[in-house]
């Protein structure tokens, strides 16, 4: 379920958990105390100085939502950490909280709070999805509980397996370019690091074009390739077809002898050739989408990248979960 939290449906969501009491209550800010686990790691100096001024003008308008600690007569903060630090800021003496029964904190109602108001950095998000995989969701779950598309959590869990000068242009780059380049890398790693040391951030477009750019260098190479050996010796020609997984018959091996070209080697090629540039339409739960044949998936094997129809970015499903639909030929 994804959570709406606008102040009003937060406050109505806490005042159920505190019995529904209706009125927030007042606590000495001094017996209050961050959680150490929270998602957000860093907070902007200049907006706490700003929020600090409306807090003394004004007061703490929004309630923040706290829950009771293991420490007799003391609370951990569950949501608002930032106007805690400006209400400390400011010299208030007491804060008003909407109390939250329960012993553990909700990790996911902590960082949809965040991620709802867009105001996460990108290694904090990244930590998150990685500490969740650890304890055992499963991408999709985490995509569920975060109200979030399954690209958007297969790009942030990548990044614990991207390489260092990658991670280090999270604050920089956007998680997009990062997941690009971070695809190209695993097949072009050093072109990619090359490409990286040339300047500290990088647009979308500009990752985009340089997987474009290596893609097609790649098929350059092969095709070169496949003509180099296609216009070899024909005794090494004739190599190439005998060691194929595909059997010839009598009558393949007879027209073979008398004129140096099989039907069946022929057909090796075609199907070869074809067999490339197939397109692969699958079915995953109620959405349909084609395999994505150039990527290696990150989880291993038993996986396969789609491109799920309508969206921009691929994303990793378990091979046993899908359904090929259909197979289009070019």
């Amino acid at each position: 379920m994804t959570l709406d939290l606008s102040f009003k449906d937060l406050a109505d969501v806490a005042e159920k958990g505190s019995g529904g009491a209706g009125c927030p209550l007042r606590i000495p800010i001094d017996r209050i105390d961050e959680d150490p686990d929270q998602p957000r790691r860093v907070f902007s100096e200049q907006e706490l100085d700003e929020l600090s001024a409306t807090i003394r003008e004004h007061g703490v308008l929004q309630p923040i939502l706290v829950r009771r600690s293991n420490q007799e007569g003391r609370h951990v903060i569950v949501m608002g950490a930032r106007r805690y630090r400006a209400a400390l800021r400011a010299g208030l003496q007491e804060i008003p909280v909407f109390l939250q029964e329960g012993g553990e904190p909700d990790r996911y109602a902590q960082m949809i709070e965040n991620v709802q108001r867009d105001d996460l950095r990108a290694p904090e998000i990244a930590a998150f999805v990685a500490s969740r995989l650890d304890a055992g969701d499963t991408q999709a779950e985490i995509s569920r509980k975060l109200g979030k598309p399954r690209d958007w959590v297969s790009r942030f869990a990548s990044v614990q397996s991207m390489p260092e000068f990658l991670r280090a242009r999270l604050e920089s780059s956007s998680i997009r370019a990062l997941y690009e380049l971070y695809q190209a890398w695993r097949t072009h790693p050093e072109a990619v690091e090359r490409f990286c040391a040339t300047q500290d951030s990088f647009t979308d477009a500009q990752a985009r074009q340089l997987a474009r750019d290596l893609r097609a260098e790649s098929d350059d190479f092969n095709a070169q390739s496949q003509s180099a050996a296609e216009s070899s010796s024909p005794e090494r020609r004739d190599l190439a077809p005998r060691a194929s997984l595909w059997r010839t018959s009598s009558k393949d091996r007879d027209a073979d002898a008398e004129t140096g070209d099989s039907p069946a080697r022929l057909r090796v090629a075609a199907q070869s050739r074809s067999a490339a540039s197939l397109t692969i339409k699958v079915r995953h739960e109620h959405r349909t989408g084609q395999l994505v044949l150039d990527r290696i998936p990150l989880q291993g094997t038993r996986h396969a990248v789609v491109l799920v129809d309508g969206a921009e970015e691929t994303e990793e499903v378990a091979v046993s979960a899908l359904r090929i639909e259909e197979i289009l030929s070019p």
